[in-house]
């Protein structure tokens, strides 16, 4: 009989897995809270850091897990993990894609991203290995590279765009003009400019806050499904560490039962498109 116990390893695993889970819950919240012209773009910026770490921490406990399982739970080096992944989502994505199948025995294929998942993935990847301090280095050393706020606005608009179905987007559009008209707004020039410097109109400041507005939940909703897999692989390993450790003899559990702590991967588009808070619901 296996006594109940726990490993100091099972202990830092376990802290890590707690703040993996509140990093990407708290960048959920940032995110829908991130707009333009509100004073709100730095909500953008927190948000992308919170969830960049999130996914980079999410992809480096299941490539420690599936080490530790593979070598009697001896645990990769700092230097293995820096030199192999750094802050790399993308290639740590890659890593974890390969390793579905081992564990997944009824998937014989990794699993497919769609372009807009693959634009995401991209996206979190180059935040965490080169744009964190972006507005800091242009002041510097300016290199005119496009700022994460403009490239997210085309994540954003494409995601929406593509996940809204036409007449609602021409409705919504029309709604805005009839709402500025009964309100005797003046669609004039703003003091706002866009990414090549020129000013914004008003209906074009307004339909920017809309779309970002809408499109969060969608964002939200493709980066749970990116996620989820990765949910399912810990669970899986957690499980197979189980037995392994009651085959082995060991008095204290090492590896956590992941699947406590990212159960809200589990979420369907349904709901993902009516939660406004994440952190308040699932840390409760």
């Amino acid at each position: 009989m296996k006594q109940i116990g726990f490993d100091k390893r099972f202990t830092l695993l376990a802290q890590e897995a707690h703040l993996t889970k509140n990093t990407l819950l708290s960048g959920f919240d940032l995110l829908l809270k991130a707009n333009f012209f509100q004073d709100k773009e730095g909500y953008f910026y927190s948000s992308f850091f919170h969830i960049s770490i999130g996914m980079e921490r999410l992809l480096k406990l299941a490539v420690i897990t599936h080490y530790m399982l593979t070598n009697r739970y001896a645990a990769p080096t700092v230097r293995q993990l820096k030199n192999e992944f750094g802050h790399d989502v993308k290639t740590l994505y890659g890593e974890c894609a390969k390793l579905m199948p081992t564990y997944h025995p009824e998937r014989t294929t990794q699993p497919t991203l769609a372009p807009e998942d693959e634009g995401l993935i991209d996206f979190f990847t180059e935040y965490a290995t080169n744009s964190r301090y972006f507005n800091l280095n242009e002041v510097c050393e300016a290199k005119l590279n496009r700022s994460p706020l403009d490239q997210w606005l085309d994540i954003a608009r494409s995601i929406y765009e593509h996940h809204t179905p036409h007449q609602v987007r021409q409705k919504c559009t029309m709604d805005l003009l009839y709402g500025m008209d009964k309100k005797g707004v003046s669609n004039g020039f703003t003091m706002n400019l866009d990414e090549s410097g020129h000013p914004m109109m008003v209906f074009d400041c307004m339909h920017r806050q809309y779309v970002i507005e809408k499109s969060a939940p969608l964002v939200i909703w493709r980066l749970v499904e990116i996620l989820r897999p990765i949910h399912l692989l810990l669970e899986s390993m957690a499980c197979q560490a189980c037995e392994y450790e009651v085959a082995q003899g060991h008095k204290s559990m090492i590896i956590p039962h992941y699947e406590d702590f990212f159960n809200f991967l589990l979420a369907d588009k349904s709901a993902i498109k009516r939660r406004k808070r994440w952190q308040e619901i699932f840390n409760n």
